[in-house]
């Protein structure tokens, strides 16, 4: 039997706090990691939130910071680095958004669901690789993508376009630091029960239809399977895995069915 023991490794997650990074949390924290959360949300509210995930207080550190702030996600990793010198896995998972046609979404609202799930992963891969360049660390950044980022869908033009660019931003990061030691991947998940997919898929009927008939299987995929899939690429399993995205999504990757 295969097991995985991460015997206290420290892995930063930013998104920490939302409704899929509670199953990758968890499964983290199971297999024995201290996680180092970031999330916009107060900490009064993380400790509210991750008591009732039933994650000890001894097995995470919390910071609260704006992910789109280039300057205050900084001063995060700084400190994240200050007190685990050997940080080496990084998931820059936050990211999310609901339906927003192009024709009714303004130029605002369309700039600032790009920023969210595009440029925020630029500013933390800027600041995370810098880390592991002067301290000379062959650490391993994983994003979280989506399946809409080859799966077009017309009700979400910014969000898949960001992540279509945040898939080959990681390839391209993949191949300018394999020579530092240095990993990039990403895991795509198809459509998840849980967030705003969820609500989403309860309340639209075209989107629901649009999920089901484009699943090969005609199944979602669940947030624990998502979460397995990060330990799976946290560990020394997928210590070879480079450049790559995972896809967790029954096959919606393959192609639509007739």
């Amino acid at each position: 039997m295969i097991g995985i023991d991460f015997g206290g490794k420290p892995i930063l997650i930013t998104g920490g706090l939302g409704a899929i990074a509670e199953h990758i949390v968890r499964k983290l924290v199971m297999a024995g990691a201290t996680v180092i959360l970031v999330d916009i949300r107060s900490e009064e509210q993380a400790q509210q939130t991750l008591g009732a995930w039933q994650i000890p207080s001894s097995s995470y550190l919390y910071f609260s910071a704006d992910v789109t702030d280039s300057s205050m996600l900084g001063h995060v990793i700084e400190e994240s680095f200050e007190r685990f010198p050997g940080l080496d896995t990084v998931l820059g998972h936050a990211g999310g958004c609901g339906l927003h046609p192009f024709a009714t979404t303004s130029e605002a609202e369309y700039e600032r669901i790009f920023l969210f799930n595009y440029f925020a992963q630029t500013y933390l891969a800027r600041a995370v690789l810098a880390q592991w360049m002067d301290r000379k660390i062959p650490g391993h950044l994983i994003f979280t993508s989506s399946y809409v980022a080859r799966v077009p869908h017309t009700q979400v033009p910014s969000y898949a376009s960001a992540k279509a660019a945040l898939e080959n931003f990681a390839r391209c990061l993949a191949l300018e630091y394999a020579s530092a030691g240095i990993r990039v991947n990403a895991i795509s998940p198809g459509n998840v029960a849980a967030g705003s997919s969820l609500k989403v898929f309860d309340k639209d009927p075209a989107y629901r239809e649009f999920v089901l008939r484009v699943s090969p299987m005609g199944k979602r995929n669940s947030p624990e399977a998502i979460g397995d899939a990060f330990v799976f690429l946290c560990s020394p399993l997928a210590s070879e895995v480079n450049g790559q995205v995972l896809s967790v999504d029954f096959g919606i990757g393959v192609g639509y069915r007739l």
